[in-house]
């Protein structure tokens, strides 16, 4: 026995898992095994020596059970699982840039947002409205040009400088203002973008004198991108405006109210659309993918495989990928949207309501078949009546959750309040983000209230139904003659328009086919160029031509000037292969003859008709001292397949999402778990004091789970700066609302039983807590803990978009450097990871509850 211990132990030591292997425990061995290679292979990504500490620890574990487990003696899995917990937190929060100091030392970033939250731009009074500009070029250069603008003469605004770099101190003086009256000063970049002047931190604001005059001293500001700053020798013109709105009228809504209000019907028409068009797309796709309306022959099974896979595949990917990809097929607008929210919703509902269907009783359905009704008959008489209601609760439920993506879809196209809330926040109007965040609360928030009515009354079941009268018979007409107006009014608002899907079918197919062939493979490959000289006038220079291993370009005149027509003929040119077909100049730059040129056809010659273009005449005082030409370049493949820099991308950027949403669910839940009971009503009692905390965390749960994770990362990025731990907290915040609000209502629902006995021995409630309470909240707690990371990690793929890390913020840079096949690639990564989690999240609940 002792050597048969020593021999497991001995063999675990050297392979991981092999002296459990070799007792015969071979899940456990297997377990073990690829558990320590996991671990290993992230410690070497994220390069952290110091966790190999715990991973030997595991080692060394596994090493004493196979020891102990030789003699019959097995341990507990608690070490271990401690261990690689530890493991993986410390990988998470490498991975996601965990910095929690950032969270108090970006505290001031976020003050402007908190005090825009009390201060919404909702009323106003008509003004008179007083306004001073003067232009200041930014930088100086020698010589200074004349600006781009002209002062006002009244008020009349004076600069210290006529010029300026960023960061240094001007002086202005303004006369002629209203006297002792507040007003504000604003910064004008050359585009005409308004931004405040900040003094302090604060926007800079002042009260004139009594002749209505004021100086003020400030700081130039960055009012440029980097990317976009003038070059040496150039400058640009800037302006500073002086405001002032002397209140001349009565209350009345701002422009920027009257503008959410108008948002809110665009994203409430959006919403309803989406729902309606795909409601009515999804029911007959929904008993395409029912299995027990589709297993009757081998034909109409693959149908059923086929539809179902497809449905998956689609609700996989987030609506604002979708949304990105129709904004490349139909351009920027609320069609676009509108067409992501359908789909969404087509496939959504479709595996919805084919689960409703495969739930129905099955005895209709086999009586019908067994009298030789035909399948629509079996489907209107046995199947439609039995699914109805749970139709229209899962209707209204896709409803619900359309309001809610209709409210951030604008974060990628140019619709609903999403697009109002980006805008704002980066033109630091805070006050107007606020308006537009209170908006999406109270319009989330109470048509959530009236969806939940709406599916507890189908739920629990309709009245009795009356008998029909006249006045009901007009009350149906009417309801039917609202929704049909609603339908028009929303098909407008949302500007559908189906010649244009159809108009950008070509490209949005070839988007598609780009996104269906992942880039997972590629091959080295080297430029080659075929070049020959063209002098531009003739007499400026020699002929001359570059072959390339029998491969050369021809001319169809050997020189020639300006507009001249031109024949450029390739030959022993690869065959069908693309190729570039360039005028190259003499400093080695070049420019395309033809965009999108050329196909070399079977026989490896190429024909390309055009004129001389301007920039190869020979100007010795000028850019072009020398004769160009025209080149013929293209790609050889000079290697074997590598796995693609994409590929690899995805990978490690997709175990960032997976981190993310882990980091953020376990954030989330020990923040959640003490606050749920303050919101619960059994434990907060019914004394005065008791009401009102319940009140107040369930109405703080209720409103702040309202405002989607998208909108919060716009906000975190400004908090702790753009990237993963901006995702990580944005998701945060926003799960300790949802997961306090189910755990709370958990603990309303435990059985009182074990509670009283307790309480009848003279427990206190610290003890019938622990005792009786918690016992039944652990499996159901953890089963919602599962389920909130399932959709942290959906979401985590696309916070990305406005500055939350992870695999969607690369995601877009793809979508925006055109590479579809790369975009692709994170596309299918992200769908294995969606369908892997929705596995194993229901299984692990299903063991849980």
């Amino acid at each position: 026995m002792q050597q048969n211990s020593i021999q497991a132990a001995l063999f675990s030591l050297i392979v991981p898992g092999a002296g459990q292997w070799r007792l015969g425990k071979k899940e456990r061995a297997v377990a073990i095994l690829t558990s320590i290679l996991a671990l290993g292979g992230l410690i070497f990504w994220q390069m952290l020596p110091a966790l190999f500490a715990p991973l030997l620890a595991i080692w060394a574990w596994q090493v004493f059970d196979a020891f102990q487990s030789a003699k019959g003696r097995q341990l507990g899995m608690g070490t271990p699982l401690l261990l690689g917990a530890l493991i993986v937190y410390g990988l998470s929060a490498s991975a996601v840039e965990f910095r929690p100091k950032r969270v108090v030392t970006g505290w001031p970033n976020i003050q402007p947002y908190l005090r825009a939250l009390t201060q919404p731009e909702l009323f106003d009074y008509a003004t008179n409205d007083v306004e001073g500009l003067a232009p200041i070029q930014v930088p100086c250069i020698s010589p200074l040009p004349e600006p781009g603008r002209s002062p006002t003469d009244t008020p009349k605004v004076t600069i210290d400088q006529q010029c300026a770099s960023v960061g240094e101190s001007i002086t202005i003086e303004v006369t002629g203002l209203l006297p002792n009256f507040a007003g504000e000063l604003w910064w004008i970049n050359p585009i005409g973008d308004a931004q405040r002047v900040l003094r302090d931190g604060q926007p800079f604001t002042f009260v004139s004198d009594d002749s209505g005059n004021f100086t003020a001293t400030f700081a130039v500001p960055l009012a440029v991108p980097l990317s976009q700053q003038p070059g040496d020798g150039e400058t640009q013109t800037h302006a500073v405006r002086v405001e002032q709105h002397e209140p001349v009228g009565g209350l009345r809504p701002t422009d920027t109210l009257q503008l959410v209000w108008e948002k809110i019907g665009e994203t409430i028409a959006l919403a309803f659309i989406a729902t309606v068009m795909g409601t009515i797309f999804a029911v007959p796709v929904s008993f395409l993918a029912a299995r027990n309306l589709m297993g009757g022959n081998r034909v109409t099974l693959a149908i059923y495989y086929v539809v179902r896979t497809i449905l998956n595949v689609i609700r996989s990917i987030e609506t604002l990928m979708w949304a990105i990809i129709f904004a490349v097929w139909v351009g920027l607008g609320p069609f676009g949207g509108t067409l992501a929210l359908f789909l969404h919703t087509v496939a959504a509902l479709g595996k919805l309501y084919s689960e409703a269907i495969e739930s129905v009783d099955q005895g209709p359905i086999d009586a019908l078949r067994a009298s030789g009704a035909n399948a629509p008959q079996v489907v209107v008489y046995a199947v439609l009546p039995q699914i109805l209601p749970t139709f229209t609760s899962f209707t209204l439920y896709r409803w619900d959750i359309n309001v809610r993506m209709s409210t951030v879809i604008g974060l990628v196209s140019d619709a609903g309040l999403g697009f109002l809330v980006i805008q704002w926040i980066r033109l630091n109007r805070f006050r107007s983000m606020a308006t537009a965040l209170i908006a999406i609360i109270l319009v989330v928030s109470l048509l959530d209230i009236l969806s939940s009515y709406l599916r507890k009354r189908i739920i629990e079941g309709s009245p009795k139904v009356r008998k029909p009268t006249t006045g009901r018979r007009l009350a149906q007409m009417a309801g039917v003659a609202v929704f049909i107006l609603a339908f028009g009014w929303s098909w407008q608002v949302a500007r559908i328009e189906p010649v244009e899907l159809i108009r950008g079918a070509p490209g949005g197919l070839r988007l598609m086919r780009s996104f269906a062939i992942p880039n997972l493979v590629t091959r080295p490959t080297e430029e080659r160029n075929v070049t020959l000289t063209l002098p531009v006038p003739c007499g400026s220079g020699e002929t001359g031509t570059e072959a390339l291993e029998g491969m050369r370009v021809a001319l169809s005149a050997e020189c020639g000037d300006v507009g001249d027509p031109l024949t450029i003929t390739g030959s022993n040119l690869p065959p069908n292969t693309e190729v570039s077909v360039r005028w190259v100049f003499a400093d080695g730059a070049f420019l395309r003859v033809r965009s999108g040129c050329c196909m070399v056809d079977a026989d490896g010659n190429l024909t390309l008709e055009t004129n001389i273009h301007p920039l190869l005449e020979v100007d010795p005082d000028g850019g072009q001292p020398l004769p160009g030409g025209v080149q013929i370049s293209f790609k050889e493949v000079v290697g074997g397949p590598q796995i693609s820099d994409a590929l690899k991308t995805v990978v490690s950027l997709s175990l960032v999402t997976l981190l993310m949403a882990l980091m953020a669910t376990t954030l989330g839940s020990l923040f959640a778990i003490p606050l749920s009971f303050f919101a619960a009503r059994n434990i907060m009692g019914e004394s005065a004091i008791g009401k009102t905390i319940y009140n107040v965390f369930r109405a703080a749960f209720n409103l702040f789970r309202s405002i989607e994770p998208m909108i919060l990362v716009l906000i975190c990025a400004a908090w702790v700066g753009a990237g993963p731990f901006a995702g990580v907290l944005a998701l945060t915040l926003n799960n300790i609302p949802n997961l306090g609000k189910l755990f709370s209502e958990t603990i309303e629902e435990v059985d009182n039983r074990p509670i009283d006995a307790l309480t009848a021995t003279g427990a206190n409630r610290m003890q019938t807590l622990v005792y009786a309470i918690v016992p039944q909240l652990v499996p159901k707690f953890l089963a919602f803990i599962i389920y909130q990371w399932d959709i942290n990690i959906r979401m985590s793929t696309v916070i990305g978009f406005v500055g939350g890390g992870g695999i969607g913020q690369q995601f877009r840079l793809w979508i925006g450097l055109n590479q579809y096949s790369s975009a692709g690639t994170a596309t299918w990564a992200i769908v294995i990871m969606v369908w892997t989690m929705d596995y194993l999240s229901s299984k692990g609940r299903e063991k849980l509850v």
